[in-house]
C-alpha cells in the first residue's frame, strides 16, 4: 500500500504524488492503461474529448494529472489515459466491482463500510492511501483510498465529517457536457460539507459512460446513497430499515430503466459482473440485518467469505478484494484494511 501526504495547488499535489512513488505510477499504468484491440485513432479522439470536458468544467483535474506526469516521468497522455481510460475508449473495462454497507447508527455513530474489488494483478504494488490538503480556498482536506497515479477515490472522509464510499454501476453514453467520473467522486470530498451538499453538487453534472453509486454519511448522522448513471441520478435514504446496502446494479426506478442489459455489460468488458453483483447483494440481504451495529460487526461483514456472493472476493469472475475501509463521520475516523480483508488488520486514521 502506497501512502501519500500531498498539499498545495492542484499541480503541486500531482507533482508531489508522482515524485513520491514513480514506480507505483508506472505499475498502475501497466495494469490499467494497456488498452487492447482499440485503434490509436480512437484513443486520440477519446483523449481530446476528455480534455475538452475537463478543461471546461474541472481544469484543476487536468493540472493535477499534468503534475503527476511531471513528477513520475510518465508522458501526460499516459496519465490521462490511466485516469479516464473507460471514457477515452468508450468501454467500461475497469468499473469498480465493490460492496457498500451503511448503518444508520452504531457504537461509533453512523457508519459506512466497503470493499475495493479490482480485476487486475498486483494491486498491492499501486493501491494507495492519500492525505489531500488543497491550497486555501480550494476545498477541504480529506483522506481517502485510491490508486497511485490517479485521482480515483474508492472512498474517504473530509475534515467537515463527510464520508463517501463508492461502487461502480453499469452505464453507457456520452451526452453533451457530461463529464468523466473522477472529478465527481473525488469532488464530493473536496467541495462538500455534508450529505445534502454532496447530493446538490452531483446534481449539477451528468456522467459519461460508466455509472457509480456513492454511499454518503456525515457528522450530523445523515445517511444516503446516490446512484449516478449517464442520463439520471437517484437518491435513497433508509426509512424502515436501519441500514443500506449496495453492490453493482441499480436499485432505484430512475436508474434501473437506463441500466444496460447483462449482455451489454459483458460486451463492455465486465463479463459476469451482473451475476456477481446480484449474488453479493443477496448475501448482504441475509447477513446485514442480524449483524451487530458495531465497528466490529462492520469489520466482520467486510471480511465475509460465505458462498455464493462472498463480500471479500478471491477470484470470483476474476475479481479480487484488494482492500476495504470503514468510515465513522461523527468520530472523524477512517479504518482501512490494506490488503485482502480476511488476512490483514484494520488500521485507523483521523482527519
Amino acid at each position: 500500500m502506497i501512502h501519500l501526504h500531498n498539499s498545495g495547488s492542484a499541480y503541486d499535489i500531482g507533482w508531489q504524488h508522482g515524485r513520491s512513488c514513480p514506480v507505483a505510477v508506472h505499475l498502475a499504468y501497466e495494469a490499467w492503461g494497456q488498452i487492447k484491440d482499440v485503434e490509436p485513432a480512437q484513443i486520440e479522439v477519446g483523449i481530446r474529448l476528455v480534455e475538452e470536458r475537463l478543461d471546461k468544467f474541472f481544469p484543476e483535474i487536468l493540472a493535477e494529472m499534468q503534475g503527476i506526469a511531471a513528477g513520475s516521468g510518465l508522458p501526460y497522455q499516459q496519465i490521462l489515459l490511466l485516469n479516464c481510460f473507460d471514457v477515452i475508449i468508450g468501454n467500461a473495462v475497469g468499473g469498480p466491482a465493490c460492496s457498500n454497507i451503511g448503518f444508520v447508527a452504531s457504537d461509533v455513530g453512523v457508519l459506512l463500510g466497503k470493499t475495493a474489488d479490482w480485476n487486475v494483478a498486483g494491486p498491492e504494488n499501486f493501491a494507495a492511501w492519500q492525505q489531500y490538503q488543497p491550497a486555501a480556498g480550494q476545498g477541504y482536506t480529506f483522506i481517502h483510498y485510491g490508486c497511485a497515479g490517479t485521482l480515483w477515490t474508492e472512498g474517504g472522509l473530509n475534515e467537515t465529517g463527510l464520508g463517501m464510499v463508492l461502487n461502480g454501476l453499469p452505464g453507457s453514453g456520452a451526452k453533451p457536457d457530461s463529464v468523466p467520473w473522477p472529478p465527481l467522486t473525488r469532488g464530493v470530498l473536496q467541495h462538500c460539507h455534508n450529505v445534502q451538499e454532496a447530493i446538490d453538487f452531483l446534481s449539477q453534472h451528468d456522467l459519461m459512460y460508466w455509472g457509480v453509486n456513492m454511499s454518503l454519511a456525515d457528522a450530523r448522522g445523515d445517511l444516503a446513497f446516490v446512484e449516478v448513471v449517464p442520463g439520471a441520478q437517484a437518491i435513497f435514504r433508509p426509512q424502515i430499515d436501519d441500514y443500506l446496502i449496495h453492490t453493482n446494479h441499480c436499485l432505484l426506478p430512475e436508474t434501473i430503466e437506463l441500466q444496460p442489459e447483462p449482455e451489454t455489460v459483458a460486451a463492455y468488458g465486465q463479463a459476469g459482473l451482473v451475476e456477481n453483483s446480484q449474488a453479493r447483494y443477496q448475501n448482504l440481504e441475509a447477513i446485514v440485518p442480524p449483524a451487530p451495529r458495531t465497528l466490529a460487526g462492520m469489520q466482520a461483514l467486510l471480511r465475509n467469505r460465505s458462498m455464493p456472493g462472498a463480500i471479500s472476493q478471491h477470484g470470483e469472475q476474476g475479481i479480487r478484494t484488494c482492500y476495504a475501509m470503514i468510515i465513522a463521520p461523527e468520530q472523524g475516523k477512517l479504518w482501512g484494511v490494506e490488503g485482502y480483508p480476511p488476512d490483514f488488520p484494520f488500521v485507523g486514521y483521523e482527519i
